[in-house]
């Protein structure tokens, strides 16, 4: 728990200073890495992935994570050429048919899970709005992407000690045998508390009806992420993810819920503003 306290310490006063001063190309690599080592800490989950498959894996999916901040067409030509090189990637020697096909559902899987997922952290960042809608064009997306991650944070830290110390009723054994529904309901009603204090702090130009809905639909598609990433972890007998981050796991243990809350996020903004 200290660990795990300590590693958060450090690291959040890094990101919200990246995600409200930082420049746009800096985010856009910190993205593309995440993504990457994600995407390779997936892969390494299942024995029948090459080396290169994760390797060249996680390369793709960070350039398909990054690519919103690319002009024009340019970021539907990388989707394109990931999917091509990771298929063509399990075309080279294979030793057995079905393994080959494997390797290439699961490395095509992880690029489109993670990158293409981690894709909408970098629209959000890049979100343009009319003039005259917020304060700024810049602010107010600085202000959402912030708003996105402190909505998931603040459902897992809320889900994580309302099950502690209310948890009663199994969500999904199977699944998740440590996870509740009252740790769910506490971590739902965090994430929309943060999606209030978000909007009186950051983004006045947030309706509270819209902010609400948003903390509660993200913070509910964020715990979604977090138990997707559960099923593979228990379908292959992993713990954690991977060991980047004491206290936390790995960068996909980590990012499970950003990457199922970010899409939506961004289509509310593609919607409303």
């Amino acid at each position: 728990m200290l660990t795990r306290l300590a590693t958060g310490l450090v690291l959040a006063p890094l990101l919200v200073w990246l995600l409200v001063s930082g420049p746009l190309p800096a985010i856009a690599v910190t993205i593309a890495i995440a993504a990457a080592l994600a995407t390779r800490e997936l892969l390494s989950m299942f024995a029948f992935t090459r080396g290169t498959d994760r390797s060249v894996g996680a390369g793709l999916a960070g350039l398909v994570a990054a690519s919103p901040m690319l002009p024009g067409r340019l970021p539907f030509a990388v989707w394109m050429v990931a999917n091509v090189a990771a298929l063509g990637l399990a075309l080279r020697k294979p030793e057995n048919l079905e393994i080959a096909a494997r390797r290439a559902a699961i490395t095509l899987a992880a690029i489109a899970y993670v990158g293409g997922m981690a894709a909408a952290i970098a629209a959000i960042a890049t979100h343009k709005v009319p003039a005259g809608t917020a304060e700024g064009a810049v602010s107010f997306a600085r202000g959402t992407i912030l708003m996105m991650f402190v909505i998931v944070f603040a459902g897992d830290t809320g889900a994580y000690f309302a099950g502690r110390t209310f948890g009663r009723h199994k969500l999904n054994e199977l699944i998740s045998p440590k996870k509740t529904i009252e740790g769910t309901i506490g971590g739902l009603i965090a994430s929309t508390f943060g999606a209030w204090v978000c909007m009186n702090w950051l983004l006045p130009a947030i309706d509270l009806h819209h902010a609400l809905a948003l903390g509660f639909f993200c913070g509910a598609t964020g715990q979604i992420g977090d138990l997707a990433e559960s099923l593979f972890k228990r379908a292959t007998g992993t713990k954690d993810s991977g060991t980047l981050l004491p206290g936390h796991g790995g960068m996909l243990d980590r990012i499970d819920g950003v990457l199922f809350a970010a899409p939506v996020f961004y289509l509310y903004l593609l919607v409303a503003h």
